[in-house]
């Protein structure tokens, strides 16, 4: 008995989620459409046929679906949404689902390797996170002044600790002021340099994609900007 309604469940599970691909499919492809993207749909990181999406969530595990990519206003974008199992000794594991958006930044200033990362994520999260980059630390805030408390409730900036007063300059107070006025629960990274925004477990939808292009576009204008 035990065993038929197992069955049962996953039969009706089954088409549940087709239904939810193929409605986040259409929520891509439309975005896509709008913004002057081209769309591939699902890819193989193990293939050169594209450009691999990098940052903090690249892994040999990861799968990419919906990837998309183009220009929008002067910038390349690629948009992807990315799962994986995070793994890590004592800790549960943990199934993670991420909408990725990356923009190649124009500076030819050779920026640090810089993660703003929210209080909310999980244990496995931040322990896979400084697994994979032993270097990482907590950045003192405070040097040239003051911080937004709203911006401080929610976000830790981490960088190499050499790196510490020049991610600063980069996050200061009024950029920071603004991500956490407008970004929601969207992190952020610098890799590379290139800009990641990501959505964690969360729904896409046309409005967080378009969300995350307005804002990942300024704060792009923002960084390639010399600041005085």
């Amino acid at each position: 008995m035990i065993k038929s309604t197992a069955k049962y469940f996953l039969k009706a599970l089954a088409p549940s989620k087709v239904l939810q691909s193929r409605v986040h499919k259409r929520v891509y492809m439309d975005f896509a459409e709008k913004v002057g993207l081209v769309y591939f749909g699902y890819v193989d990181q193990r293939t050169d046929e594209h450009r691999l999406v990098r940052g903090l969530t690249l892994s040999p595990s990861h799968r990419d679906n919906h990837y998309c990519i183009g220009t929008f206003q002067k910038y390349d974008v690629t948009l992807v949404e990315r799962m994986d199992t995070l793994r890590f000794p004592g800790k549960p594991p943990k199934n993670h689902t991420w909408v990725v958006m990356e923009f190649d930044l124009h500076t030819r200033t050779d920026l640090p390797h810089v993660f703003l990362g929210l209080h909310s994520h999980s244990e496995t999260f931040y322990a896979h996170l400084f697994t994979k980059f032993a270097t990482l630390v907590k950045a003192p805030l405070g040097t040239f002044g003051s911080y937004d408390p709203a911006f401080l409730n929610r976000y830790a900036i981490y960088t190499e600790p050499a790196k510490t007063l020049e991610a600063e300059r980069i996050f200061d107070q009024e950029t920071t002021k603004i991500i956490a006025e407008r970004f929601g629960t969207l992190t952020i990274e610098i890799s590379e340099n290139c800009l990641y925004l990501y959505a964690e477990h969360q729904r896409p939808t046309e409005a967080l994609l378009e969300r995350m292009l307005k804002y990942g576009v300024w704060l792009a204008e923002t960084i390639d900007t010399p600041k005085h």
